[in-house]
């Protein structure tokens, strides 16, 4: 265990016990655990009716129902078209490819760099989801936990592994990082995209 972190960081990456993370994290997962494989993939209402309020469909509709808003984006009013609504329960997608693991395998042994980053107040796919499948490709830890900062202050936290892989995550932003934190994103994007340590 690193013991150079404060004791409260200590766990965010490193736990006491083991964690068989390759059985129970094999490909990526999707909401409560479900395995991401090939075919119709589950939206929250197929998940027992439970609603996010990151998914909720009430007020995006009032809004954008609205004949001021609809004036503003140029849409045709109620009268001619009827009324609009948004249901995120209606979208159906399938996938073709299942888990990534196989493609971060291949990418980061050709030399690329990958940078897989999470917002650590992110309700639908928490950050430590997210840190259990970086962990899971097996890679060894080559720059261990730290903080990263902006402004002079503590910005997230990241860990780099083997293969050039970076795991970063962003306090403060859910699950669209750059709409939370778009200064913090653009910081640390550009320095990893000009190759210096974040």
């Amino acid at each position: 265990m690193n013991t150079s972190l404060p004791t409260s960081f200590r766990k965010l990456g490193e736990t006491e016990r083991p964690f068989p993370v390759r059985k129970r994290m094999a490909g990526r997962s999707w909401p409560l655990r479900l395995p991401m494989l090939k075919g119709r993939v589950p939206m929250w209402p197929d998940l027992g009716g439970r609603s996010l309020p990151c998914t909720s469909d009430e007020l995006a509709t009032i809004w954008l129902d609205d004949e001021d808003v609809r004036s503003a984006i140029h849409a045709k009013p109620k009268s001619l078209i009827g009324s609009w609504e948004l249901y995120t329960a209606r979208i159906h997608y399938t996938t073709e490819v299942g888990s990534m693991v196989k493609y971060h395998k291949k990418f980061t042994a050709m030399g690329y760099r990958i940078l897989i980053y999470s917002g650590d107040h992110d309700l639908c796919i928490p950050f430590t989801g997210t840190e259990a499948w970086v962990r899971s490709l097996g890679y060894r830890v080559v720059d261990s936990w730290r903080p990263w900062y902006f402004g002079g202050q503590v910005a997230g936290y990241t860990q780099g592994y083997d293969y050039n892989l970076t795991f970063l995550t962003i306090k403060g932003a859910g699950h669209a990082v750059p709409e939370y934190k778009p200064k913090e994103t653009l910081a640390f994007y550009t320095h990893w995209l000009s190759g210096e340590k974040i």
